[in-house]
């Protein structure tokens, strides 16, 4: 392996590219409609699905477009079960994350998207945003100054996309697999 270097989460992130879902009262439940914008939850990071319960309209979509995900955003989970991740694919609808949601948007330039991804789906990376979570009943992801210095070796870009490709073979082929064992069992 090659020359590594140690840096924090916040190193690899755009300007702003810290960015915790709305609180409650700026997106209520009464706000949601049965079509529109999605609203992207914890479900999301968890399972990686796409199936989507509640939208706002464009009108509400424009005053909270700073909670907007794009392409290779980082969600996270932030409450209960936290820590799960998924990257926003450029085939995603538009939408914005609820509160229970962290988006983190990486400088592409030091850091691949799915190198992070991969890296907060291990064990290491999973269990730094854990550890660093609080809150006895309610597990909630810790503040950002906590969670901005959890800290990395971080090989070059290179690298990272041979990881990133080696990691995304294994992915396919489990994805593959699955779809085989369904059809078996129907």
């Amino acid at each position: 392996m090659g020359e590594h270097t140690d840096v924090v989460l916040a190193d690899l992130l755009q300007k702003k590219g810290y960015i915790r879902g709305p609180f409650g009262s700026a997106l209520k439940r009464s706000e949601m409609k049965s079509e529109g914008v999605p609203v992207y939850e914890q479900q999301h990071a968890i399972y990686n699905l796409r199936d989507f319960r509640f939208y706002i309209d464009d009108q509400k979509f424009e005053g909270l477009k700073r909670f907007q995900v794009k392409t290779n955003d980082l969600v996270i989970s932030c409450s209960g079960t936290v820590g799960k991740v998924t990257i926003i694919r450029e085939n995603d609808p538009k939408g914005i994350i609820s509160q229970a949601l962290l988006l983190l948007r990486v400088d592409a330039s030091k850091v691949l998207p799915e190198y992070l991804k991969y890296f907060f789906s291990s064990q290491k990376g999973y269990n730094a945003i854990v550890s660093r979570s609080s809150g006895s009943v309610q597990v909630n992801i810790s503040r950002r100054e906590v969670i901005e210095q959890i800290p990395l070796s971080l090989p070059n870009l290179d690298e990272q996309k041979k990881i990133v490709d080696i990691l995304k073979t294994i992915d396919d082929k489990i994805v593959t697999n699955e779809e085989i064992n369904k059809n078996l069992a129907a």
